[in-house]
C-alpha cells in the first residue's frame, strides 16, 4: 500500500482521510474536495457523542486534510483553518497532516481555542498511519490506487510490557516485542517483523 506522500495527489489523500472517517466512526461524510470547491472545508460528517451513559447526541465535525511532502502546519495556517472554520456550525474541527507537529504550536492552540465555539483535534502522521494501517485490507479494496509499491516499517521508541530478544552478533541490538504471553510468540512475531523489514526497507521516525 502507497504511504509514501509524495506519491500521492492531495485529492487522493483526502479521498484517503474520507476512507478512515468512514472505518473509525463517523457518519453521514460528505467530501467538497471532490467537487473542486472546498469553502474552507474538505469534510464535513458527523459522530454520535454520548456525554452521560443514556444520552446521544451527533456531533457535527469539519476535517481538513494537509498533505505534507516538506513543510509542516504552520502557525498562520492553523489560525487561518481555525477562521475558516467559524463559517459552518460545527461541534469539533479535526486537522489531519502528514508531518509532525511542534510543542510550541500546540502549546499555541492550547490558548487560541478558547475563542472559538468549538473543539479541535490534530492527528499527526503517526495518529493516521495507525488507522491506516488498523483498515488496511478494507482501505484497499475501496481506494485500489493505493495499492503496489513497497511499504517501510516506521521505527519509534515505545515503552510496554515486553519480551527483549538479544543477537550475540550485535550485542548493542535488541528486539523488543510487546503484548505477547511466551517466548515462542515473541519469536514469531520478531520472525514476522524482520521478514516485512527484509522485503520493505524502513525509515527513522523523528
Amino acid at each position: 500500500m502507497i504511504t509514501d506522500w509524495k506519491q500521492v495527489s492531495p485529492a487522493l489523500f483526502e479521498k484517503l482521510c474520507a476512507a478512515v472517517l468512514q472505518k473509525t466512526g463517523f457518519t453521514n461524510i460528505k467530501w467538497y474536495g471532490e467537487a473542486g470547491s472546498d469553502k474552507g472545508r474538505d469534510i464535513i460528517a458527523e459522530r454520535l457523542d454520548t456525554p452521560v451513559p443514556g444520552i446521544q447526541r451527533y456531533e457535527g465535525w469539519m476535517v481538513q486534510c494537509k498533505r505534507y511532502t516538506k513543510s509542516s502546519l504552520s502557525k498562520s495556517e492553523l489560525k487561518e483553518l481555525l477562521d475558516a472554520a467559524l463559517e459552518h456550525k460545527i461541534d469539533s474541527l479535526l486537522i489531519i497532516v502528514t508531518s509532525t507537529v511542534s510543542a510550541n504550536l500546540r502549546d499555541w492552540l492550547t490558548t487560541a481555542s478558547e475563542t472559538y465555539p468549538f473543539k479541535e483535534y490534530i492527528w499527526e502522521e503517526l495518529d493516521f498511519r495507525r488507522q491506516v494501517n488498523a483498515h488496511k485490507l478494507e482501505l484497499l479494496e475501496s481506494i485500489p490506487e493505493l495499492a503496489g509499491g513497497k511499504e517501510p516499517l516506521w521505527m519509534y521508541p515505545r515503552n510496554h510490557n515486553e519480551i527483549r530478544l538479544a543477537c550475540n552478533e550485535f550485542d548493542e541490538v535488541e528486539i523488543v516485542v510487546t503484548n505477547v504471553d511466551n517466548v515462542e510468540a515473541a519469536k514469531a512475531k520478531a520472525t514476522e517483523f524482520l521478514k516485512h523489514l527484509e522485503a520493505n526497507g524502513f525509515e527513522w521516525w523523528d
